[in-house]
């Protein structure tokens, strides 16, 4: 079984070969291959990954690609190849990944064309997972996983661990431009649902990863008017036009417009 992984990575060297190592040592029965990005980071990882690795290609980039510019030059990268494999691979390196959780992502998923791994956090409790849209009109979600009784299925995923099939994933655009940073996994799995491939999400837990704290970004109502608007239209908030694409992409016009308001007025009201 040939799985290709794909993740970019920016000054998290150690947390970067802790996750290879731990996907590469809890799988023996898979056959690894990975691209990574690596932004120009200043500690060293593009170094240490070839040195660790052989079975790892890291490209540079220019040290603003972020999240979604750097998973979009991998995909890039990866379709000029045209070689195969049985499976593609998207993970964050913050990801301590559990034993044999790739593996068993892979049984768990089946027929199904995409599957989803659920994390935790150090409270034990779901972190990241499957994507729910709780309307079709307002731009909602829920973070969830299956249950052990019901295998449950996604609009979309966070994908600090997503497996596709490899057939489905040549199928796939690639990330859309207009996403610097956040967005980019919501709206790649929005339009793999919209072009009828199925999406499940794991009953167990792949690996540990915490939550990206608010106090980092422009919904802490901590900080000033100001600070809050510079957070919000900086490449790692939701800047006005990544916000009111995916909006209207995803949900329509007007919820573009209504929401896209929403955001401003709660900055205004300090809410």
């Amino acid at each position: 079984m040939k799985v290709l992984g794909l993740m970019t990575c920016f000054n998290r060297k150690e947390k970067t070969l802790n996750s290879i190592r731990k996907i590469i040592s809890g799988n023996s029965d898979i056959l690894f291959e990975f691209i990574v990005v690596d932004d120009a980071s200043k500690d060293g990882t593009k170094e240490a990954l070839e040195k660790e690795f052989s079975n790892v290609t890291v490209l540079s980039g220019n040290g603003g690609l972020y999240y979604s510019g750097g998973m979009r030059m991998a995909i890039s990268y990866v379709k000029s190849l045209h070689r195969e494999y049985d499976y593609i691979l998207l993970f964050n390196d913050d990801v301590d990944f559990y034993y044999n959780s790739i593996y068993r992502l892979i049984e768990y998923k089946g027929t199904d064309d995409i599957a989803v791994g659920a994390t935790e956090n150090s409270k034990n409790i779901i972190s990241y997972g499957g994507v729910r849209k709780k309307s079709g009109f307002r731009p909602a979600f829920s973070i969830f996983m299956s249950s052990h009784e019901r295998k449950e299925y996604c609009d979309t995923f966070n994908a600090n661990c997503v497996i596709i099939d490899f057939d489905v994933f040549c199928n796939l655009d690639n990330i859309d431009p207009v996403y610097g940073h956040s967005l980019g996994d919501y709206d790649y799995g929005l339009n793999a649902s919209r072009m009828g491939y199925k999406i499940c999400v794991s009953d167990f837990f792949v690996g540990r990863c915490e939550n990206n704290p608010v106090s980092d970004n422009w919904l802490d109502t901590s900080k000033s008017r100001l600070e809050r608007l510079k957070k919000k239209e900086s490449i790692k908030g939701l800047p006005l036009k990544t916000w009111f694409q995916f909006v209207s992409k995803n949900f329509g016009i007007v919820p573009a417009i209504i929401s896209t308001c929403n955001q401003y007025i709660k900055i205004v009201i300090n809410k």
